[in-house]
């Protein structure tokens, strides 16, 4: 109803016929600015109980659509009000924390949108593991998409770790080092310690891109035997120029020979 800037169903068992209206429904109303006509919310409320008949792969293409959406914090907290978000999970909140994290999540993204990875490794950010393994499975998420919410939780458990005063740029990124780079900035963003967040953002920005000057190879033709030698002194020298106790490749090559 575009006069009366309502959103409204076209008979009284449109949401029994496909229960996944309920969700377009939500996002409709908050991407248009409309409202729900009273009729129409009673119908939702009254068959918000036909989205357990859905499969949970329909599920995931509705809130992947929401989250392309510019502010999906703002369906999500529809949802929220209405008890919709709680048929994905009950431990999801549609709140002004996850509203204030979004926004710094497109900040951050900017001039590109934060990707679905992102946003859904902040909406699951509060929740247990248990809880996140049944969000998984639930909506049958992609491998990467999974790995990401995984990786997140993972990096919230060494936040106390990094945000320790005498942890060196090595430590750093040994804490940080494998992890996907949604799950990594959807901690920068979440976490309320301002050491851990600077330690996350010099790994982000700065500490994984440093890697040093010399090779295997080069390390061979030095006279460094084959097999684990190799690796121990490519870490060390790693470390080294993490640390910044080395600065160039003479620097290194006079680490190697002691």
């Amino acid at each position: 109803d575009l006069e009366n800037r309502l959103v409204r169903v076209l008979h009284e068992k449109s949401f029994i016929d496909d229960a996944t209206r309920i969700w377009r429904a939500l996002r409709y109303e908050q991407r248009l600015s409309f409202q729900l006509e009273p009729a129409t919310l009673e119908l939702l409320k009254r068959d918000i109980c036909w989205l357990d008949r859905i499969s949970g792969d329909r599920i995931r293409h509705e809130l992947e659509l929401i989250l392309k959406e510019e502010y999906p914090e703002k369906i999500l907290r529809r949802a929220a009000e209405l008890g919709v978000l709680a048929k994905l999970h009950l431990s999801l909140k549609g709140n002004g924390w996850l509203a204030d994290k979004f926004e710094q999540a497109r900040q951050l993204s900017s001039p590109d949108s934060p990707s679905v990875g992102l946003y859904l490794a902040l909406l699951v950010y509060p929740l247990t593991t248990e809880e996140r393994e049944q969000l998984i499975s639930y909506l049958r998420l992609p491998k990467l998409v999974a790995q990401t919410l995984r990786d997140a939780m993972d990096i919230k458990t060494r936040l106390g770790s990094l945000a320790n005063p005498e942890l060196s740029p090595s430590g750093i990124y040994s804490l940080l080092h494998g992890y996907s780079s949604p799950a990594i900035v959807a901690n920068s963003i979440a976490t309320d310690s301002p050491v851990a967040r600077q330690r996350v953002n010099l790994f982000f920005n700065k500490l994984r891109y440093i890697k040093p000057a010399l090779n295997g190879e080069d390390l061979k033709r030095m006279g460094v035997a084959q097999g684990p030698q190799i690796k121990e002194m490519l870490n060390l020298l790693h470390e080294a120029r993490l640390d910044e106790k080395v600065s160039s490749k003479k620097d290194e090559e006079g680490l190697v020979k002691g």
